[in-house]
């Protein structure tokens, strides 16, 4: 059997039982996404509907819609994130699923779950084959080069595909792979890029179900290399499932963060419930060195800028906390509190940290206090790692806070309830998918 055969077979294959878990990352991602419509991004996608002299660049279908819900739910930066890998998994599997199961029609709970389980598997599975986390410093976005792989992988279970049909849908994915999307900026099209790249995939899977070959022997040679320029390794491809899955292994983010500055920012607040800003003469993050850089950067202009700055993100957490969980991210540079603590904030690499990443993304923040004393914590797991996973009590409070803005409060409880049910009800699966296709705003 080639490797692409071998790797359909494996994420096809049931885990233990996950549908706990992938009740609460569909939970999880779909307040993200509601919270996404409220975003400039959002009016940015949802431009490329607006009608041109006969043409316009996004249309209504089923596909359509996948790539704009994509895009949106990914702009949040409030998504969960598999760690090994740095993917966002959730950002394409969810609103692949729960679009292709809508445009069905006959909403099978068994299938949905798969459908869940085996798009987590194939977008964590390629994203450690091709160590994600470290080619992510060299211009290659994990999520961005997976998602066509994973959208396929999430396809082929609700399409009915075989494991041989599986195989193919993937092979012609991954001939529809690019890694580089560029970098943030006002207007970036990264997003986008993103939502056309889920589209693919969800073309590949729909081709194989009619009959199209994929070459299954793409990755037994050195295409990978060749065209991308990445090493292979191909045993997380093929591994046995173990447990739950990939699913277990997967970070839900406790607020609006890039995850290298998650574990910053938890232990800034316990520093925080200790001692006051205004008490804190200056404060220092030491970081492995692969993202010191990318934390360290002081550029606020955009929205996603100040979503990775970790000296902004400290100041709101400082004077602005309920601001934490907006991702919307205003500016509020000039406001004296905010402007005059980002300069306390230093960014440092530290190798000593480098042996826990990226099985996790540490963080050591020291302050120093006005009276000369020091009070300082290491995180190695942050909140909303799996060491520290939230509740789904915890998870219910942030898809209100991130829900409720978007939608009634009571419709957004009925939400929750029926997203907590869908991979084991057919009609809370039902009820799921009808919410979400009538909310227009949602893509």
């Amino acid at each position: 059997m080639t490797i692409l055969e071998r790797f359909a077979e494996a994420i096809l294959a049931p885990p233990e039982d996950a549908r706990p878990k992938l009740g609460l990352h569909l939970l999880d991602t779909i307040g993200a996404w509601h919270a996404g419509t409220r975003t400039e991004d959002a009016q940015l996608v949802a431009g490329l509907a607006a009608a041109e002299p006969g043409l316009a660049a996004s249309g209504d279908g089923p596909l359509d819609r996948v790539a704009r819900r994509v895009a949106i739910v990914r702009a949040t930066e409030i998504d969960d994130i598999h760690m090994q890998s740095c993917t966002t998994i959730g950002s394409v599997v969810v609103p692949v699923a729960a679009t292709l199961a809508a445009a069905l029609g006959r909403p099978d709970a068994g299938r949905f779950a798969q459908a869940l389980a085996a798009g987590y598997e194939a977008m964590a599975r390629l994203s450690l084959a091709i160590s994600g986390a470290t080619i992510l410093y060299r211009g290659i976005w994990p999520t961005f080069f997976s998602a066509p792989v994973g959208a396929a992988g999430t396809a082929a279970p609700l399409l009915g595909l075989n494991a041989a049909q599986t195989a193919d849908a993937l092979a012609m994915a991954l001939a529809l792979t690019s890694g580089a999307a560029g970098g943030h900026g006002e207007a970036s099209p990264r997003f986008v890029l993103l939502g056309q790249a889920a589209r693919a995939g969800v073309w590949a899977a729909l081709a194989a179900a009619k009959g199209y070959r994929g070459d299954r022997a793409l990755l037994d040679g050195d295409w990978l290399q060749r065209s991308h320029g990445i090493a292979l390794d191909p045993a997380p491809l093929v591994a046995p499932q173990a447990g739950e899955g990939a699913i277990a292994t997967v970070s839900y983010k406790p607020f609006c963060a890039a995850k290298q500055n998650t574990a910053a920012i938890d232990g800034f607040r316990q520093l925080l419930a200790r001692t006051s800003p205004e008490a804190m003469a200056s404060v220092r993050v030491t970081v492995p060195p692969a993202y010191a850089g990318m934390i360290g950067q002081r550029h606020t202009k955009g929205r996603v800028e100040r979503i990775i700055c970790t000296a902004y993100q400290f100041a709101l957490a400082a004077y602005r906390p309920d601001l934490l969980d907006d991702v919307v991210r205003p500016d509020l540079t000039r406001d004296a509190k905010i402007a005059a603590f980002m300069p306390k904030v230093e960014i440092a690499p530290d190798p000593a940290l480098s042996s826990h990443f990226p099985a996790t993304y540490p963080a050591r923040v020291e302050a120093k206090l006005n009276n000369g004393e020091t009070m300082a914590t290491l995180v190695t797991d942050a909140l909303g790692d799996p060491a520290r996973a939230l509740s789904e009590s915890e998870l219910r409070a942030k898809f209100h806070r991130l829900a409720d803005p978007v939608i009634d409060g009571s419709a957004a409880e009925s939400l929750a309830v029926a997203a907590l049910r869908a991979v084991s009800d057919d009609a809370a699966l039902d009820a799921l998918l009808a919410a979400l296709e009538a909310t227009n705003a949602l893509g």
